[in-house]
């Protein structure tokens, strides 16, 4: 018996960690997706040129008040788009999800010799002046 009452604690531990790593997976405060001609969530994390990239952030609001801000950064690190909501919130708190797109129509040019849009990008969420979450996504050909 003596030799399960090392092993048994061991499993537990290493059980519960398995389990909070699913857990914080699972509650992933960023849903990036595009929509199919039928209208149906496809969620990725890669996109392509032309379509619309769309994002979920969900959130407890913390007062009556809060600011959402998703911020839209190119290949280059630079700001492609801002876009912010006042989210108001009565009565006891409960999770609300904000949406927003981003639409990288290439030009011309762009679609004959190559995009600017092309390579990782990165989408931060900032609450009430603080970044809250942050998603990298690939846009390809």
């Amino acid at each position: 018996m003596r030799k399960y009452s090392v092993l048994i604690p061991m499993l537990l531990l290493f059980l519960i960690s398995a389990y909070s790593d699913a857990s914080e997976n699972a509650s992933d405060p960023i849903v990036m997706y595009r929509l199919t001609d039928k209208g149906i969530k496809e969620i990725t994390d890669h996109f392509s040129q032309g379509g619309k990239i769309y994002a979920d952030f969900t959130f407890l609001p913390d007062r009556n008040e809060t600011g959402i801000e998703f911020r839209w950064f190119n290949p280059l690190n630079k700001r492609e788009q801002t876009y912010f909501e006042l989210v108001k919130s009565s009565g006891p708190p409960k999770k609300r999800t904000v949406l927003c797109w981003l639409h990288l129509q290439p030009s011309l040019t762009e679609k004959m010799i190559g995009s600017r849009f092309f390579g990782r990008w990165r989408l931060e969420i900032w609450v009430n002046n603080r970044r809250a979450a942050e998603k990298l996504f690939d846009v390809r050909n």
